[in-house]
């Protein structure tokens, strides 16, 4: 279905008198071979998420009101869904068409093409911060539609070893800043749903000002 839906679709740009020169001339197909990845493992613990939140916030050099408690509350409420601490396993970590695609412009294999990639889908969270941080640090221009904001399990870098440690500090300091990001939304939010709510914590309507000294409380 995928096939016909794409040949479709390149035959209305044939029926367009504006766009039918993007297909006109040859047409390539450029198969990319599976970059090389290292496996890794992480333990998911209450050690493990309490670091990496932490190290998030260092970033920025300032923590926000009640963090400790709000940190507290974060971690039961993530290991309450995964009943026990878990390892994550990955030996056969994964590298996204899109890095796929720059890792094979950097080396040469792709040659006179737009700095856009387009793919079937938005770009994941991890890509997209990925591909930010190789414009900034490589001082390129590389755009894609836009990202989905999701993450996915298995995901890796690919390996560029004139860059990778300028790249992997870039890439680091974009991810913590959205994880301490979507951190303090996730839990201001769920804060505010349970103090603003008709029962409240202790199951009883609350006043304004009762709802304002809970919130000032949480530092929200």
């Amino acid at each position: 279905m995928s096939f016909v839906i794409w040949s479709n679709r390149l035959f209305i740009l044939t029926q367009s008198h504006r766009l039918r020169k993007i297909v006109d001339g040859n047409l390539s197909v450029q198969v990319l071979s599976s970059a090389t990845t290292t496996p890794y493992r992480c333990h998911l613990s209450s050690e493990t998420i309490q670091a990496a939140l932490n190290t998030a916030v260092a970033e920025i050099g300032q923590r926000s009101n009640d963090w400790d408690n709000k940190c507290e509350w974060f971690i039961a409420k993530v290991l309450g869904k995964l009943k026990e601490p878990i390892d994550v396993d990955h030996s056969m970590p994964t590298v996204h068409a899109e890095l796929a695609m720059i890792i094979a412009m950097v080396k040469g294999e792709i040659k006179e093409v737009l700095p856009y990639i387009g793919v079937s889908k938005l770009s994941c969270t991890m890509c997209s911060h990925y591909i930010g941080a190789f414009n900034e640090v490589c001082k390129q221009n590389i755009v894609i539609k836009g990202s989905h904001g999701k993450a996915y399990p298995g995901w890796s870098w690919p390996s560029f070893p004139d860059r990778d440690e300028e790249l992997r500090h870039a890439f680091l300091g974009r991810v913590r800043r959205q994880l301490l990001s979507d951190f303090e939304a996730y839990v201001e939010r769920r804060l505010s749903d349970r103090s603003l709510g008709s029962g409240g914590p202790e199951g009883k309507i609350r006043t304004r000002d009762e709802v304002d000294e809970l919130i000032a409380k949480a530092g929200l």
